[in-house]
């Protein structure tokens, strides 16, 4: 099991044993009932009044790192002692604040121990998950991550069981406390809980709303949060990133400013080459579908994506690479960029759009191909239908219907314990076969696989396994991962082999939402040990998925090295001829200066990798432009120009 962070430290070690001792004697006079003089009882209460915030705050970073204390060495006082500070800090005001509020020390204590505790839990279970740890965005997909738990086995290290006995004993001692009520008169108590909020609010203001961690050089990563857990702890970078879901207003924003930008793009958006086509759309992203050989070599006894290479190597395709914003999970997130045209790089890295930002009808692929008379508009993904909100946001996206995994029979064809690709590409064809009886307008699906979902660590019956990792870099996880690579390119031959049969003209877009949580040891192998030390830009290469715009018409060949999953649809739409709107032509305009744009950062068209804050970029007005543009369609609903951002009928 792979170390969230580590922070070996003797000092600390013996103090946590020693503190566990001191609990276990504790819990040993209670258990046998060993009364203390009253005065002693109190003074007991009043000790584990103090004690009890900050034991909780180790034994919840113990927990986040594996049973290491997340307290730094002892030098780090002398160099960043202000994140200790804030850690202690954030929990103390909750300790506070229970205490005034309730008026017991133990009803506080045990609240705020199993606040500080749970944190600990959530952000290692999320890390064994993803392989990115828990952000404050993440809370909001808390359902989402419970409805995969069965599928997972979290693993935890015997020292990680002694930190819960610890805690276990805390829990216990201060339900054993008799002394523990703190004010005798109301006007002390509401004194006292007044100010707590007061220094609560002051705290909140500059940890959250301000950048008073960065003035103090403490600069929490979203991007790669380990590297900020390993330096700052969970409760300070957890605190941090409750501020990156706050969408400030782009720098120079009006609607003037918005409608100004819209004409300087006027003539492209209103060009017309040809009668636009209206051929039939299946958009398909298949989970987790990525080629990992763009991060390092390896070699297997057959080709895992077979059908795909021959596929990109004939003629009516646009094919190539595409980044997305995320890795090993947060598909939902994938969805808007694709489905929007918008990016999660003028977003709080971390959030998830979905649950976040669309709260209304929000222009899309979806809506505009509605209003371009398309028909079915449905969306499939064989899988709990709840997930990031989806029934809600997908109807705001203008999708008609939405079939899930309770839409398929019990008897359903399963890889592993998922409904295969085969039997998702067999609905797709059905509800194509279905609509053509009751209209022959253009037909239009989306569909989200799920077959490939993680964990893949452990072996079916029902998942046969003919390919094969060389033995010097075989990893069993990686393995199965790539036999089921095979499975969805298999399932893409399928849907293009029947529209190859059909006469109607028809573009299928395939691609893959993000690439799979893979071991560090496996990546290590296969990069020769260089994958630790990969720079920002090296580690786009886990941000890379390859996609394939097919059509049974003619359509230009294209090989596209980098875009992004924002300007996918506009690529999609102007391959296949189909009438566009002025966002999605302006989308096509900005990626011949911009080809990639992620919540991780950009490339330019010279080359060169930058930030999406960078002020010194050669970028940083299209760039700014793009999230005027974008802040006015998602966040200024009210004075969206929707003219823009829809077709025009």
């Amino acid at each position: 099991m792979k170390k969230l962070y580590a922070v070996e430290n003797d000092f600390f070690m013996k103090r946590f044993v020693l503190a566990s001792c001191a609990f276990a004697v504790l819990i040993f006079l209670s258990v046998f009932k060993i009364k203390l003089e009253e005065k002693i009882d109190h003074i007991f209460s009043v000790i584990l009044a103090a004690v009890s915030p900050i034991y909780a705050w180790i034994v919840s970073e113990w927990i986040v790192n594996e049973a290491k204390c997340a307290v730094a060495p002892t030098d780090i006082f002398h160099k960043e002692p202000l994140w200790i500070a804030i850690s202690l800090g954030s929990v103390v005001l909750v300790y506070l604040l229970l205490l005034f509020i309730t008026n017991r020390i133990a009803a506080a204590s045990l609240i705020t121990s199993m606040l500080s505790i749970a944190l600990g839990f959530a952000v290692f279970i999320v890390y064994e998950l993803r392989g990115i740890p828990m952000m404050a965005p993440d809370m909001l997909t808390i359902k989402t991550a419970t409805s995969v738990m069965n599928d997972y086995t979290i693993q935890l290290s015997y020292l990680q069981l002694m930190a819960i006995f610890a805690a276990v004993g805390l829990f216990y001692l201060i339900l054993q406390l008799e002394h523990n009520k703190v004010f005798k008169t109301v006007s002390l108590r509401a004194a006292a809980l007044t100010m707590t909020i007061i220094c609560s609010a002051v705290f909140v203001n500059k940890m959250v709303y301000t950048d008073f961690m960065e003035k103090n050089k403490i600069n929490i990563r979203m991007f790669r949060p380990m590297e900020s857990y390993q330096k700052y702890g969970a409760a300070a970078t957890f605190i941090r990133s409750i501020g990156y879901c706050i969408v400030d207003e782009p720098e120079g924003y009006s609607v003037a400013k918005v409608r100004e930008i819209i004409s300087k793009y006027e003539n492209e958006t209103e060009k017309q080459k040809k009668k636009p086509k209206t051929p039939n759309i299946i958009t398909i992203v298949n989970e987790t579908f990525a080629d990992i050989k763009v991060l390092g070599d390896f070699k297997t006894n057959q080709d895992y994506m077979p059908y795909y290479r021959s596929l990109v190597k004939g003629e009516d395709c646009v094919y190539g690479y595409t980044y997305a914003s995320i890795v090993g999970g947060q598909t939902a997130n994938t969805e808007f960029e694709l489905l929007t045209g918008d990016t999660l790089g003028f977003l709080p890295q971390g959030t998830t759009a979905f649950q976040l930002y669309i709260h209304g009808d929000t222009p899309s692929l979806v809506s505009n191909l509605k209003l371009n008379g398309y028909t079915g508009n449905q969306a499939l993904h064989p899988f709990n239908p709840y997930n990031y909100n989806r029934p809600a946001v997908y109807k705001y996206l203008g999708f008609s219907d939405f079939l899930s995994k309770f839409d398929f029979p019990e008897n359903v064809e399963r890889v592993r314990e998922y409904i295969s690709d085969k039997a998702d590409i067999d609905r797709v064809i059905s509800e194509y076969e279905k609509s053509r009886k009751k209209s022959d307008a253009p037909f239009f699906m989306y569909n989200m696989t799920i077959q490939n979902h993680s964990p893949y660590d452990q072996d079916w019956d029902n998942f046969k396994q003919p390919i094969q990792i060389e033995k010097s870099k075989y990893d069993d996880q990686a393995n199965r991962y790539l036999n089921l690579i095979k499975y969805s390119d298999d399932s893409l031959k399928q849907i293009v082999e029947y529209f190859k049969r059909e006469k109607e003209p028809t573009v299928v877009l395939f691609l893959g939402d993000h690439q799979p949580r893979l071991k560090d040891s496996f990546l290590n192998k296969i990069t020769n040990g260089e994958y630790e030390k990969w720079s920002s830009e090296d580690m786009m290469k886990r941000y890379q998925v390859p996609f394939v715009i097919w059509a049974n018409y003619d359509i230009d060949k294209q090989y596209i090295k980098k875009s992004s999953m924002n300007y996918i649809q506009s690529i999609m739409l102007d391959a296949a001829g189909a009438e566009m709107t002025g966002y999605q032509k302006f989308l096509n305009k900005i990626r011949e200066q911009v080809p990639t744009i992620t919540s991780n950062g950009y490339w330019g068209a010279n080359g060169k990798f930058y930030q999406i804050k960078d002020k010194n970029s050669p970028y940083y007005d299209i760039i700014n432009e793009y999230r005027i543009l974008q802040y006015n369609m998602l966040f200024d609903t009210k004075n969206r120009v929707n003219s823009f951002f829809e077709l025009r009928k």
